[in-house]
């Protein structure tokens, strides 16, 4: 074997288009090596393939498993230029291979398929590619690595055109290349660890690109969006119609879709509104339409510009009602066909199509230099672990309310109060600094009468001077978790005022 001979070793899943670039490689005297159905692939197509069993002069054994981890294969990818390295690997009767086109065993695909075994999903954990893949990548500036479909036609068409790539070329497909071992890596750490991550001292989280944003927080900004966990549904959203979605309309719309999933099971039609992450709307009724106009209601003005979301599907009557006013989002876990056909004459309307069901385990959050990890808010409230500490009125009227305000308060950024009523959202406080300032706002905004209202609170009263304001409002009923210094203040503030006050034993900030 002459060493005038350029060589790739070609050893694919995604086999779209590699024929016509082992054909190009081929015609233009470089030497294919190949494994396995990549190799039969090519050969099928009629290009000349020498496989890694010639190179080696051992089988695959293990039913597969070992195939290319040989030092025939790995010192000719790791080879630098140098008269050295050249001259060891002419010592053993090895040639140097120029470029490596490899990705994985699919193992998001058999992910996102479900229902198999541990033994099944272990096979399905390569070894041998990401082990090339990462020696290619280390030595990129001698060994040109490609790991991305969508890079084999352009990458090799300029290695033909131009004989070369830059340094800057190589060392771009080396980063990707290693990004790409890094999310295939994350996605096995998370099966095995079940994604509990706290029982560990190392955390890896990769991301596949799912596709750009219209732009970040402010149009300056650039954003993409990434997929962590292929069995999350909610980047499987189907969009509709509408224009591109920002980085912004993605953090209101996955708010929308956790509360959604609060209210998945609702025999009810839910309808919630939510602007710059707060919900400024939010009913339950039977009716559909009816659910759209006591969310609207409840604060029209902040309304405009948000994002709309329902629990059932999208009917043809509050389609009609949508197409009256400007909002950015609608999603719901279907449309209609009628409902379709009306908001789409709205040309910008993003309509969003998206499986409810929620399995986030944690958040994450970035520091400077670092990320911050916490268990999400998950923790279903029971009201029967509610403690009614004051019962000034009959609180059985208002224990619709009481679940109901509960699972919206800890959606709202803290310092959060919410008031509602007949299941309906008819106030809200949110993101101040003093809770006070925060049941003002709550009041001060809302456009209903008051009386006989239940005001929730995020996290405990430090003072009992919110009773006293809800008290002078009407406010019948208060919900908070309990455990302030002054409890007992507040207890007998609530008592003098014929409040009705219940302690959840839960507090719901939300940063």
């Amino acid at each position: 074997m002459g060493n005038s001979l350029k060589r790739a070793l070609i050893s694919v899943y995604h086999k779209e288009g590699i024929e016509s670039v082992g054909k190009k490689l081929c015609d233009r005297g470089w030497e294919i090596i190949s494994t396995g159905g990549t190799a039969d692939y090519l050969e099928h197509n009629g290009i000349t393939v020498t496989r890694v069993s010639e190179i080696t002069s051992f089988p695959e054994i293990l039913n597969g498993r070992v195939k290319t981890l040989h030092p025939y294969i790995f010192a000719p990818i790791l080879s630098k230029r140098t008269s050295d390295h050249i001259r060891q690997l002419n010592d053993h009767d090895m040639i140097k291979i120029d470029l490596v086109i490899v990705n994985f065993y699919p193992f998001e695909e058999y992910l996102n398929k479900g229902n198999h075994d541990d033994d099944f999903m272990v096979e399905k954990i390569d070894i041998g590619g990401p082990s090339m893949v990462r020696a290619a990548a280390k030595n990129y500036k001698d060994t040109i690595v490609i790991v991305d479909h969508k890079d084999y036609q352009p990458v090799v068409d300029k290695i033909i055109a131009e004989g070369e790539l830059t340094a800057n070329e190589r060392k771009a497909l080396s980063a990707k290349a290693f990004a790409y071992t890094s999310f295939y890596d994350s996605l096995i750490t998370g099966y095995l660890n079940n994604n509990d991550i706290f029982n560990h001292d190392f955390l890896n989280i990769g991301g596949r690109k799912l596709n750009d944003l219209r732009y970040g927080e402010n149009p300056h900004q650039k954003s993409s969006i990434f997929i962590s966990d292929p069995l999350s549904p909610f980047l499987k959203y189907e969009q509709l119609n509408g224009k591109e979605l920002s980085y912004n309309n993605i953090l209101d719309l996955s708010m929308v879709y956790e509360v959604l999933n609060e209210f998945k099971d609702e025999n009810e039609n839910f309808t919630i509104i939510v602007k710059h992450q707060n919900p400024c709307g939010a009913a339950l009724s039977s009716v559909q339409s009816d659910s759209f106009n006591k969310a609207l209601e409840g604060d029209p003005i902040s309304a405009f510009g948000g994002i709309v979301g329902f629990n059932k599907t999208l009917d043809e009557k509050t389609a009609l009602l949508i197409k009256k006013i400007f909002f950015e989002v609608i999603i719901a876990p279907d449309f209609s066909d009628k409902s379709i056909e009306i908001l789409k004459k709205k040309k910008n309307l993003r309509l969003i199509k998206i499986p409810l069901g929620f399995r986030e385990k944690f958040d994450l959050k970035t520091v400077p230099g670092g990320l911050i990890v916490q268990e999400r808010d998950n923790l279903p409230d029971n009201n029967r672990e509610f403690k009614i500490i004051t019962q000034q009125n009959d609180l059985e009227p208002n224990m619709e309310d009481i679940l109901f305000g509960w699972k919206l308060i800890r959606f709202v950024k803290s310092n959060g109060i919410i008031i509602v009523n007949n299941k309906q959202l008819i106030g809200v406080g949110a993101g101040q600094m003093s809770r006070i300032d925060s049941v003002k706002i709550a009041i001060e905004k809302s456009n209903f009468p008051l009386k006989g209202s239940v005001l929730l609170s995020d996290a405990f009263f430090p003072f009992k001077d919110s009773i006293e304001i809800a008290a002078e409002n009407g406010i019948s009923t208060v919900v908070e978790p309990g455990g302030s210094i002054r409890d007992e203040e507040v207890i007998n503030e609530a008592k003098n005022r014929g409040i009705a006050l219940v302690f959840t034993g839960k507090r719901h900030f939300r940063h």
